[in-house]
């Protein structure tokens, strides 16, 4: 589901009007998921300079290798290509696309030092200022064609979860599982699901384990996100009640989340009901993060996060408890904050579904 050039076109306008606030007089972004935000362009980064250059006063540029060009064209919707070759320096070429002596240039926030260093060796009378909150403000709130992308991107992955579950059998490993699930994505069995952040390893399976399947990508530019825990057996009764208020926990946190909310005000509502059913201690990470270009990016929901959430925001609620040495228990959805609530894009789950053996 390509975005249509004119759409990254006004994207481009938005941060254009938006540099005198900051203030700035331009912008430099090199490859990262904001540039691909603004451009299309979905570029490594590497020691090579690629990047867009952004001034109040003249269209954007792009600046890439020449032997790279006939690429960038291809995904950029910015119109004017700026090449170097491999024999000159291409920081001497992108400073001389500056329209004045002194000013000030606001940096994509993950954009190298290096770079920004090696750039402004050739004008010395910019200074370099953060661009991180006006990307924030932009990219926080999806608009339509974002949702639809990561609708699409949930169809693609319920399919990989089923595949997973169905291949479940005593002896496979965790690794084997993983690889029909595709994507990134944490393949845990038994004990092993107590990490929060585990690994897909060779514990194999056994009967009357925990299983839990954390996958994530962005099959169409946008990710999805989404945990799902189950028993291969006949759960303990320790597991079926962990499990539940887990999924109370989730369902406290989307019932709480709406315009106006503070997203540290939807972490504690999912925090109060797990530490209520005596389990505090092990929920030990935040409910969730913002989802869409990049898998985790602004706002997220933690206690120390103010910021108050708007229709079309997206994030992940996925609380989890983890009893070490026993089994860990996450759900995780991925949330779209509207006019009326909270909605979950991906299809929650009712109820625990063990796999029978």
């Amino acid at each position: 589901m390509p975005t249509k050039p004119e759409i990254y076109l006004r994207r481009l306008e938005t941060v254009r009007s938006r540099l005198a606030s900051l203030p700035a007089h331009g912008l430099f972004c090199t490859p990262s998921s904001n540039l691909f935000y603004l451009t299309g362009v979905d570029f490594h980064r590497s020691e090579r300079l690629t990047a867009l250059l952004l001034f109040q006063d003249r269209d954007p540029v792009m600046i890439c290798p020449a032997f790279e060009a006939s690429r960038l064209r291809r995904m950029s919707a910015v119109a004017t290509v700026i090449t170097w070759e491999e024999t000159e320096d291409p920081f001497t070429r992108a400073g001389g696309l500056f329209p004045a002596e002194f000013g000030t240039l606001a940096i994509e926030p993950s954009t190298a030092f290096d770079d920004v260093e090696r750039l402004l060796n050739h004008r010395p009378g910019w200074k370099p200022i953060s661009a991180a909150t006006t990307f924030a403000a932009l990219r926080m709130v999806k608009s339509a064609e974002e949702l639809d992308t990561m609708r699409h991107a949930i169809e693609v992955a319920l399919p990989r979860f089923r595949r997973a579950f169905e291949a479940l059998r005593p002896g496979c490993t965790e690794a084997e599982i993983s690889a029909l699930v595709g994507g990134e994505n944490m393949v845990q069995f038994g004990p092993s699901s107590a990490y929060p952040h585990g690994a897909s390893g060779s514990t194999p399976l056994s009967r009357d384990q925990a299983v839990l399947i954390d996958a994530w990508d962005r099959p169409d530019g946008y990710f999805y996100d989404i945990t799902r825990s189950t028993f291969y057996g006949r759960p303990t009764d320790e597991y079926r009640k962990v499990w539940s208020i887990v999924l109370d926990a989730q369902s406290a946190a989307i019932d709480k989340a709406a315009p106006g909310v503070a997203c540290s005000e939807v972490d504690a509502a999912a925090r109060r009901v797990i530490e209520k059913a005596g389990y505090g201690e092990f929920f030990t990470h935040r409910l969730g993060h913002g989802l869409g270009i990049d898998v985790h990016e602004p706002p997220y929901m933690v206690g120390h996060d103010r910021t108050v959430l708007e229709p079309g925001m997206t994030f992940t609620s996925e609380p989890g408890i983890y009893l070490p040495g026993k089994f860990g228990v996450r759900i995780e959805d991925d949330i779209v904050c509207t006019e009326r609530g909270a909605e979950s894009l991906s299809p929650r789950v009712q109820s625990l579904e063990p796999i029978a053996v």
